[in-house]
């Protein structure tokens, strides 16, 4: 009897492994590409690669060491991951065609980099808790990118190079930053950060460019280089160490800077076509420097 028990336990010992023991890998070729992975808890992993025709994955971890990374190649790409807790990660590089992705990681060590290449990108990233990054690249064609990060490490990077620019990044709380760079056609970028070290920095090549950095508390600094098209940048920062540079080079440009208190500074610098410039800045060292030209 006692070996029948010990034998049972034996068993149900290795099942509870297996069951936190988390790992997942599908490889998929060619055509009706579709997946689906839930893994609940522990080591979790996974891993989906499709390569031609109607992919789709999707990916639901719960909690521990999650990781997850989906390549997926041609045609009507579409991704998901969500993972909830401890370990968190993810990757997504897609090629061609319809490309969208979606990445919501909760909490602990969030990372996300989402790699894109040629038809109608989109990404959409989501993180709450602690060591909060991301990354998107996105090149050709429809492109648009949101990253929402709320608290402690924040950072977020984001590089589109052509056609529907958009690109957004709010962040509330800890060591923000922001780098947003859209080479050519309607851009737009914008970037809400609200506590301590912000900085933020958005650099816009040609086409429809706009602009917007609104900082709100401690390390502010923001700079905003657009150079050709229909500029406007406008930046508003409240209050700390605030900086806030406008540099814009031909076409419809306007510049707006405002800023409420410490070390204020300001620049506004625009070269050719319709210019106009506001600065109003409040309390403590301000100074200013506006220089346009036609």
């Amino acid at each position: 009897m006692k070996k029948v028990v010990l034998n049972i336990s034996v068993m149900l010992f290795g099942m509870a492994m297996y069951a936190q023991a988390n790992l997942s890998l599908v490889n998929q070729t060619g055509l009706g590409n579709m997946s689906d992975v839930d893994q609940f808890g522990l080591l979790n992993v996974s891993d989906v690669d499709q390569d031609g025709r109607f992919n789709e994955a999707e990916v639901d971890q719960v909690g521990a060491f999650n990781g997850s990374e989906i390549d997926q190649l041609g045609r009507r790409n579409d991704a998901k991951v969500v993972q909830l807790g401890i370990g968190n990660d993810s990757d997504i590089n897609q090629i061609g065609r319809r490309n969208e992705a979606d990445v919501n990681q909760f909490g602990i060590a969030n990372y996300s980099n989402v790699n894109k290449d040629s038809r109608r990108n989109e990404a959409d990233v989501t993180q709450v808790g602690l060591r909060n990054d991301s990354d998107i690249d996105q090149y050709s064609r429809r492109n648009s990118s949101t990253v929402n990060q709320l608290g402690i490490t924040n950072e977020a990077n984001v590089l589109q190079v052509g056609l529907d620019n958009t690109a957004s990044v709010l962040q509330i709380g800890e060591d923000n930053t922001a780098d947003q760079t859209q080479f050519g056609n309607d851009n737009s970028a914008t970037a809400i950060q609200f506590g301590e070290d912000n900085y933020s920095s958005q650099v816009q090549v040609g086409d429809g460019n706009m602009g917007l950095a609104l900082q709100v508390g401690e390390g502010n600094a923001s700079y905003q280089l657009q150079l050709g098209e229909d500029n406007m940048a406008i930046h508003d920062q409240d209050g700390q160490s605030n900086l806030a540079i406008t540099t814009q080079d031909g076409e419809g440009n306007f510049s707006y800077i405002q800023q409420d208190g410490s070390l204020n500074a300001a620049w506004t610098n625009q070269t050719g076509q319709s210019h106009m410039s506001f600065v109003n800045q409040t309390g403590v060292s301000n100074l200013s420097l506006v220089n346009q030209s036609n």
